[in-house]
Order: structure tokens, then sequence, then C-alpha cells
């Protein structure tokens, strides 16, 4: 009987995580728009946002971090180039502080290398000083509110809720 009350429960509390990320991303998703045919070189294209994804992702493999951080800095950077026109010769610089906002929310405070670290190992060419400032103007922009739901936390709780329903 405890097993089918802490199931109802657990089963609840799943649900509740799933209204609450569809909520958050229906509050700050705003899907970004990529200039095809620009009429200056100086916007982000499709090409270089995947590429710079790819090296997100890169990244987050050599710095040990979760999936869930690379999740988390995508999201993040999905939502400021949203809000925001970038420049190219910018984006490696907002993509290596999106990675280092989300490691700063999911990782262990051990797991995280200096900003100086990040900034050599990285090979971003940009200084600590231009990641602190991109850093501040990033949190401003997006309000202060980094965490919104990514793809991952939908699997996650579906695949509990799957394997609760499966198994208990």
């Amino acid at each position: 009987m405890k097993c089918l009350v802490s199931l109802e429960k657990e089963s609840q509390r799943l649900a509740f995580l799933l209204e609450d990320s569809l909520s958050r991303e229906a509050r700050h998703w705003k899907a970004p728009v990529f200039r095809v045919s620009s009429t200056q070189e100086t916007d982000v294209s499709p090409s270089q946002y995947d590429e710079t994804v790819l090296w997100l992702g890169r990244l987050n493999i050599q710095f040990h971090f979760n999936p869930e951080t690379f999740a988390a800095a995508v999201s993040i950077l999905n939502r400021l180039l949203a809000v925001v026109k970038a420049q190219s010769k910018y984006l490696r610089c907002i993509a290596i502080t999106c990675l280092i906002l989300a490691a700063k929310t999911n990782e262990e405070d051990e797991v995280l290398p200096r900003l100086r670290e990040f900034a050599v190992h990285s090979g971003c060419k940009c200084s600590t000083a231009e990641i602190l400032r991109m850093e501040r103007i990033i949190v401003e922009k997006l309000h202060w509110e980094l965490y919104t739901a990514t793809p991952l936390d939908f699997l996650n709780i579906v695949r509990t809720t799957f394997y609760l329903s499966t198994y208990f």
C-alpha cells in the first residue's frame, strides 16, 4: 500500500514538473531568426549557428560537463539570439559565455575550471574581461532567467513516467 501511495506522489510530482516546464517554455521561448541571404555579412547565418552549436558540444565533452549543461547552453544561446541581433564576429564569445553560465547552474563548483582556463582551452579568442562583459549582457538581456525547459528535461520526465508506469 505504501508503494502505491509513493508511486502516486511521484506521478503527481512528475506531472507538476512537466506542467512547470511547459509553462516556462511558453513564457520564454522565442525562435531565433537567421538571415539566409543577409544584406550585412555580420549577421549570424544558419551554418555559422550550426558550427557554433557543434563547437559547444565538443567543448562540453572536453570539459567533462553533463549533457544537461550542453542543452542549457544551447537554450541560453537560442533565447539570446531571439532577442538580440548578434554579429557573427562575437558568436564564439557569446557561445562560450552561454556554456559558462550553463555550467555555473548545472555543474558542481569543483568541476568548473577557472575563467582563464575556459578562455584558453576553448580557443574562443576572447579575453576573460570580454567573457565577463558578455556574461553581464546575456543575463541582463534574459532578465536573469537563465533556466528554461530543454528537450532533455522533457525526455527525462517522460522516461521516468514511463519507467514508473511500466515497472510499478
